[in-house]
């Protein structure tokens, strides 16, 4: 699709920024429909608390199988439209088909509660599992189609269209959507999952659209058939060649995600729990207190969610990647010459690297993980709540940011002819220069990496920048994504059978006492959780602050 827009090279910049990452806010917004609403829909069905975080074990099952697999299968895809689009456009098929049986598990289930829970229990696995696949290859596309000089800019625009998808499912939370939206269902969640289904589909549409992918060789040395087994097996044996920043980046955030999955599993639980236990005394029936309290904790996850969404869109400017290398270099770039020279002089003197920020945002979302001991009423929880959502902007951000920029740096070539991984482990970084890399306009790609791609597809091993070092196999993007994403699924695993564990306990506890305040005692036991999650954010708060020293 190049040339699809007319005006200034920015003006194309920008137009492929927002059309390449639209998908990502659309699949989030489908995100937080599950994750804000899921565990109080659950329980509305009957399910006990310990229970339906097993059912939170869809997500960490799939992004460990998932995520790898087809992030190692879509870089060998020999399909006319490209390597990415076929299981963007399949995978999103299946998210609207599963949204549609959770909005009418009952009606499709008829009068038979077990199977009401089993069918609404299978179809939020099934939707991991489609969302994981999404996710994979949306991230793999980011670091197929831009250059390394703007690998950073292209991250910071998913955090941002993520922070964007976030503030609209929470939203769309909040509101009243059966009376605002009659004809798209009876119940709040019928019209959730129709409206997160259209939203999604349209966001993938433009992305699939407007991006253009080239279709790889069936005779491409890589792309040879092999069982889903063997590129799995791949996938898990090949960590010990992953370049040595990415190994401490998956360090980080095994400790990192041990504090996220609590937080957003639970968060808007939390809230309705504080919630309930304040207007125990108002004579509304436990429904009520329920519908009611789910709307405060969606409002605090919309708090959050515009936090979010603001440092997305801030923070970028006063950071500097690795790629340019210094303050310096930062206050020399195009970016930083817009504005007036006051800006420009608070900007060099306040900027930070990446993995600075990163350290700041874990040891700030430990801290707030740690006020729930001082939070009692509502208001308290949505600020602490809301407080992170500078963390979360950084956590969408800056690893995807310098994974990208570590793999498309390589010696100057395109992430879709990364050499292997080993080739990094003597030096962890070597970043190519802004000024080296002059760009084809929209399909991101630069003169080096076209002449590069000619020998390899030719057979020549080449001479020079472009040239694959000679004696490795190649690790794509989506490898190294997908080896990466199961360092952010294990800790769900780890938060879903400890936290189902308390809450099996907690429930035995409550068996022989009584409940004078069932909220309150809901509350404590989530917070409990989340701060068991800031001892893990510290530890890698840590892990971050020693990232490149």
């Amino acid at each position: 699709m190049s040339g699809w827009l007319p005006g200034s090279r920015s003006t194309t910049e920008l137009a492929q920024y927002i059309t390449l990452t639209l998908a990502l806010g659309g699949l989030q917004f489908a995100w937080s429909v599950e994750t804000g609403f899921g565990s109080l829909y659950l329980l509305s069905l009957g399910m006990r608390k310990s229970l339906v975080s097993l059912v939170w074990l869809a997500g960490p099952l799939s992004g460990l199988v998932t995520q790898p697999l087809v992030g190692i299968l879509s870089d060998r895809c020999t399909a006319r439209l490209g390597r990415r689009r076929p299981y963007i456009i399949g995978s999103t098929a299946a998210v609207v088909v599963c949204m549609g049986v959770i909005g009418w598990t009952k009606e499709l289930a008829g009068d038979r509660p077990t199977l009401v829970v089993w069918l609404a229990v299978a179809s939020f696995y099934v939707l991991d599992f489609a969302i994981n696949s999404i996710q994979a290859t949306l991230r793999a596309l980011i670091v197929d189609v831009l250059p390394t000089a703007r690998q950073d800019k292209g991250t910071a625009w998913a955090s941002r269209m993520i922070g964007v998808g976030n503030v609209g499912g929470y939203l769309m939370g909040f509101l009243d959507l059966v009376h605002l939206l009659p004809f798209l269902g009876s119940t709040q969640m019928q019209v959730l999952t129709t409206v997160a289904s259209f939203v999604l589909s349209s966001t993938v549409a433009v992305t699939c659209y407007f991006t253009h992918e080239k279709p790889i060789s069936r005779m491409r040395p890589g792309s040879q058939d092999s069982s889903g087994l063997q590129a799995l097996g791949a996938v898990f044996t090949s960590f010990r060649d992953l370049p040595e920043v990415i190994k401490r980046i998956c360090r980080i955030q095994l400790f990192a995600w041990i504090g996220w999955f609590p937080f957003l599993f639970y968060g808007t639980t939390y809230v309705a729990g504080l919630y309930s236990s304040a207007h125990r005394s108002s004579g509304h029936s436990d429904d009520e207190l329920m519908e009611e309290g789910t709307r405060a904790g969606s409002l605090a996850m919309f708090a959050q969610a515009i936090s979010s969404l603001a440092f997305s869109v801030v923070l970028p400017l006063f950071t500097y990647s690795t790629a340019t290398a210094s303050r310096a270099a930062m206050a020399q770039s195009p970016r930083s010459r817009q504005g007036s020279r006051l800006i420009r002089k608070l900007r060099a003197a306040m900027s930070v690297s990446l993995s600075t920020m990163w350290t700041i945002s874990l040891a700030l979302f430990s801290a707030c993980m740690f006020a729930t001991l001082f939070t009692s009423s509502v208001g308290a929880a949505t600020w602490v709540i809301g407080a992170c959502g500078l963390s979360w902007a950084v956590a969408i951000w800056v690893p995807f940011s310098i994974i990208g920029e570590t793999i498309s740096g390589s010696n100057g070539l395109s992430a879709s002819e990364l050499p292997s991984a080993g080739s990094f482990v003597e030096h962890a970084y070597e970043p190519v220069a802004t000024g080296d890399i002059q760009m084809n306009v929209i399909d991101g790609t630069s003169d080096d990496v076209s002449e590069h791609s000619h020998h390899a597809e030719n057979g020549h091993a080449g001479g020079g920048r472009g040239a694959r070092p000679s004696g490795h196999s190649g690790l794509s993007a989506g490898s190294i994504l997908g080896t990466h994403n199961v360092f952010i699924v294990i800790p769900q695993f780890l938060t879903a059978f400890l936290s189902s564990l308390l809450f099996a306990y907690f429930e035995w506890i409550e068996g022989s006492e009584s409940k004078s305040d069932p909220g309150a005692q809901h509350a404590h036991q989530i917070a409990l959780v989340l701060r068991l999650g800031g001892i893990a954010s510290a530890v890698a708060a840590y892990y971050s602050w020693r990232l490149f020293r």
